[in-house]
């Protein structure tokens, strides 16, 4: 294998305007996908265009080398992994053309919600509604044929294409759509017999376009034709079906509908380059109501008697679901009783808010009189309250991960479809099936259109157990097949399936494999997918199991390589990570950079790989798993937002940190990390120093010799710092009285840069009768350290913070933070550090300022004696601030602030992470991640920014003309405690840069 990668590197490397990479590295982020396989494939090819895929196809064809395409890598079936060449089209092919007012072209790599999000400007969507849009690319949905929970009404993706951009085995390139079949033939169609053991005439690498399409189109109309019966027999209509190729109603009399039939066929026949898709006007209105019942038996009854009155979708949640639900989200839990065993989410669509209202209470109406059902509803018209009952599946069907235990909900029969008049004996039936081999299934269902989401709870199966899953799905087949329907409903067929697709279908998969060999005679096209003659190729290349071996490289954070196996293990590819979804923040790299290695998925997949032994070890020490791990910075959205809290930031820390060990800092690296050891002299000389930093001869040398972008505006230095010009906090606290008050830990920004933030702190708590202490010998948090890798440092500044801070800390006096990174760090950082007897107690006092005020703000202790201030701000949420709850205390806070308006710009991250963006390498990057923040901050409504992180500061003053302040400030300014606060308010006069 490594022959024929160094093989396809050298000839693809400089051919194609994208890249082609045959690294270990690379290969293994692309051996997996959200399935149970790994397969790792020979190269990732990464096209710019239709002419580097067209060169990929003359190549694979020259050569004798699989194609496998690629869009997001969510697929459940291992659909999109193969030992060729992958060709990812989500990197660069993104591509929208707005054609008309109901059409547009896409590229393969544009993600749905984005696709959406474009659409929605003029009023329009693409109807199908895949549960992972904000992931999912088009290519994607157009090779499995994607639905949703709405398709009972709108269709799958297939209703909604017009024409298909393909390229064929060998590189001829056709647009495909409604054929006439008279069109290009001259006649109906040509009766030429079809040839099982060679190339149809007219595809070899000599023929032009017009040929090739008149050939595929001619020999496709006949075999459909001539086996149009056994279309008729053994593709019955259902809503949804996914298995095999989609035959029915493609050919009429006049015409072929080449892209209906081509829609699901998971590139096994061609590589889609391009789209036209039909859009619809946005729902005027929408309504939906959440249907709460005691039995599943009740909601199955209900699903039958709503059906007539044609819900625009129908969910079906079983109670593990609902359980969780309860546990994701407060107001689930107040919707949702302890005793519900089911429940359905019903939406309707309609013309006016009247008709919509109507229409769901005539549902609930009718699930009312049905006899012995008793149910609690929920009601939701307004927009925001729609979207927020969908989110309940969207959010918790995928915590079914979390569930503890050594078995998990494992994807491998998890999309069957049947005909929703036969679920309610289909499940019965089923759950017989589950007893049988005793296991047990979550549920989840778009019951309106017989789609089931079932997955059996098991251990990741190995090598000598694996044959349960085949006898599971058999045996469940078997069931599907007696009521009609199909093994895959919107999922597709992939490695999991396509063995049992001979059953499924009978006589009609030799016309399957016809039909294969008429686009793929040299199978070269996603190989082994829905066409293949192994009956066992659902239980082959399973991911081998993760036991790590004993010769590892040493781990320099405070845990075991057994433990770092069990985190890696959590991610389960669902690739959530990769999202696109304003209302997410992770991953600020891969939005930015669209890089599979970006993602947190990818490097959950690295560590699994490597800790497995599947992956060489000694990797880890080298400069380019190095480069991948420098692409997180600690942001902690990922681990906050990921279905399975996957704590990617420590995986990756351990990364750079086995990095360190080996190789030791960068120039720029070591630099931007010490900052705080100039501290002693930066106060005596910072006239100097603060001219230095805005003189562009010193930052031009500054970006030579330390790599310091000279166009990042830098913070300037505090003459006096914070612990030195305000001794009197640092004397020993008295301990008695009715309060001990706090311990104020002041972190590097504060106390160096802005000693009038830890001023306006200190005041506040006065001002409110809360004594104030800051011990002398504090040292700052570590954060940049730990974020670099140098543990060593970052733990000898950990042990004298622990023996300042231990005393207060088993006094039970809180530890409180301006700086949000500076309490997450003490919270989270230091335990994965070292072990102390006393860093629990630590993690437990230690608690962020805003969090704190607003403690008191509810027990009634602080005082809202708040003056006016007529100003707009514009705050910004600091990753870490959300990491440590997902609360924006402080805001709330300032909202109570008369004449003081506040806008909460939701823009994701700053793109700033610490020391991130002050390097050269970096600026431009985190100018992009941040573009959002600061386009929304030129607004001619602001007045000023608002943020607790210092380094989100500098990123929101780097290209506004606005000031930005810690909203600790603006509450002393509010309180009266420090008017000179004013003087911050004015912009700034130095210049934007921004480039």
């Amino acid at each position: 294998m490594d022959e024929l990668r160094t093989r396809i590197s050298e000839d693809l490397s400089g051919v194609l305007k994208g890249e082609i990479r045959c690294d270990s590295l690379t290969v293994a982020m692309y051996s997996d996908d959200a399935s149970l396989y790994q397969i790792p494939p020979a190269g990732v090819a990464y096209p710019r265009d239709q002419e580097d895929v067209v060169t990929l196809a003359q190549y694979s064809a020259s050569t004798d080398t699989p194609l496998v395409a690629r869009g997001a890598g969510t697929g459940l079936a291992g659909e999109s992994l193969g030992r060729g060449i992958i060709v990812d089209f989500s990197r660069h092919m993104r591509h929208i053309e707005i054609i008309d007012d109901e059409s547009v072209r896409v590229q393969p790599g544009v993600v749905c919600s984005m696709l959406n999000r474009e659409l929605r400007q003029i009023g329009r969507y693409f109807p199908p509604d895949p549960s992972g849009a904000g992931v999912t690319t088009i290519g994607s949905m157009l090779a499995l044929d994607a639905a949703g929970s709405h398709s009972v009404r709108i269709g799958s993706t297939r209703d909604h294409v017009r024409q298909l951009e393909v390229v064929l085995s060998g590189g001829h390139v056709v647009e495909l759509g409604q054929e006439p079949l008279t069109k290009l033939t001259g006649q109906p169609y040509t009766p030429a017999p079809f040839h099982s053991s060679q190339s149809p005439a007219g595809l070899d690498s000599g023929s032009d376009a017009p040929t090739v399409k008149r050939t595929l189109i001619s020999k496709l109309a006949k075999l459909l034709d001539d086996n149009s019966e056994l279309i008729r027999i053994h593709q019955p209509p259902l809503i949804r079906n996914r298995s095999g190729y989609y035959l029915r109603g493609v050919l009429t009399k006049s015409h072929l509908n080449m892209a209906r039939m081509l829609v699901g066929s998971e590139g096994t026949l061609g590589l889609f380059t391009a789209a036209t898709l039909h859009t619809s006007p946005l729902p005027a209105h929408r309504g939906a109501v959440l249907i709460v019942f005691g039995q599943l038996e009740s909601a199955l009854r209900a699903v039958q008697a709503v059906a007539p009155q044609q819900p625009s979708a129908c969910d079906l949640l079983d109670r593990r679901v609902l359980s969780l639900a309860r546990d994701a989200h407060p107001r689930f839990a107040e919707m949702i009783p302890t005793t519900g065993e089911a429940a359905l989410l019903v939406e309707q669509t309609g013309f006016t808010s009247r008709q919509i209202r109507d229409r769901i209470r005539m549902v609930i109406s009718t699930v009312h009189d049905l006899s012995g059902v008793n149910v609690v509803t929920h009601e939701a018209y307004e927009p925001d309250e729609v979207e927020f009952l969908w989110s309940l599946p969207e959010r918790v069907v995928p915590l079914l991960m979390r569930l503890p235990g050594p078995t998990h909900p494992l994807p491998f029969v998890e999309d069957v479809a049947v005909p929703p008049e036969a679920l309610p004996d289909f499940l019965v039936r089923a759950q017989n099936v589950f007893k049988k081999h005793e296991v047990t299934s979550s549920l989840y269902a778009h019951a309106a259109a017989g789609q089931l989401h079932m997955r059996p709870f098991l251990t990741q199966p190995t090598a000598a157990d694996a044959h349960r899953l085949e006898e599971i799905a058999r045996d469940l087949y078997q069931v599907v097949f007696s009521v009609g329907g199909t093994i895959s409903g919107e999922h597709g067929d992939g490695l999991s399936r396509t063995s049992f697709l001979r059953s499924q279908y009978g006589a009609l998969y030799a016309v399957f494999k016809q039909i294969k060999q008429i686009f793929d005679p040299h199978n070269i096209m996603n190989p082994g997918k829905i066409i293949s003659d192994d009956p066992h190729l659902t239980i082959k290349n399973l991911r081998p199991p993760t036991q790590p071996p004993e010769d590892l490289v040493p781990l320099q954070m405070n845990w075991n390589w057994e433990q770092v196996a069990e985190e890696a293990v959590r991610c389960n590819g669902c690739g959530s990570c990769r999202t696109q979804d304003a209302d997410q923040r992770m991953c600020p790299l891969f939005r930015s950079s669209h890089l599979e290695e970006a993602s947190p998925r990818a490097k959950a997949n690295l560590m699994r790989q490597i800790a497995a032994g599947t992956l060489d070890a000694d990797l880890l020490e080298s400069d380019e798993f190095k480069r991948v791990a420098d692409l997180c910075f600690n942001c902690k959205q990922c681990e906050l937002e990921c279905p399975t809290n996957v704590n990617i930031p420590h995986l990756m820390v351990e990364a750079k940190a086995a990095h360190v060990a080996s190789n030791g800092l960068s120039r720029t690296e070591w630099y931007l990390s010490r900052i705080h050891l100039f501290g002693g002299i930066i106060g005596a000389a910072s006239l100097a120093i603060n001219w230095a930093i805005q003189n562009s001869l010193s930052r031009w040398a500054a970006e030579k010799l330390f790599g310091i972008a000279r166009q990042r505006k830098l913070p300037l230095f505090a003459r006096r710092p914070f612990l030195k010009s305000h001794k009197a906090l640092t004397r020993n606290p008295s301990r008695s009285g009715k309060s001990r008050g706090v311990v104020y830990f002041v972190d590097h920004y504060a106390n160096l840069h802005d000693p009038e933030l830890g001023k306006a702190f200190v005041a506040i708590l006065r001002h409110n009768g809360i004594p104030v202490h800051a011990p002398a010998g504090q040292q700052i948090s570590g954060m940049a350290l730990i974020s670099a890798g140098d543990l060593d440092a970052a733990r000898d500044i950990a042990k004298d913070n622990i023996r300042e801070l231990a005393e207060f800390a088993r006094e039970e006096i809180p530890i409180v933070c301006t700086e949000p990174t500076a309490a997450l760090c003490l919270k989270r950082e230091y335990p994965a550090l070292l072990d102390h007897p006393d860093l629990e107690l630590i993690s437990e006092q230690t608690i962020e300022a805003g969090q704190f005020l607003a403690n008191l703000h509810a027990e009634g202790r602080l005082k809202v004696d708040f003056g006016p201030l007529d100003l707009t701000v514009g705050y910004h949420t600091p990753c870490h601030l959300k990491a440590l709850g997902d609360r924006t205390p402080l805001a709330d806070l300032l909202e109570l602030i008369p004449g003081l308006k506040l806008r909460k710009i939701e823009q994701g991250c700053s793109g700033m992470a610490g020391t991130f963006g002050v390097s050269t390498q970096n600026f431009r990057e985190s100018l992009r991640i941040g573009w959002g923040l600061i386009t929304q901050l030129r607004e001619d409504s602001l007045d000023i920014g608002a943020t607790e992180c210092s380094s989100c500061k500098m990123q929101m003053e780097q290209g506004a003309r606005i000031p930005t302040l810690h909203p600790i400030k603006l509450l002393a300014l509010s309180y009266g405690l420090m008017p000179e606060l004013r003087e911050k308010l004015k912009p700034p006069q130095k210049p934007l840069v921004v480039t």
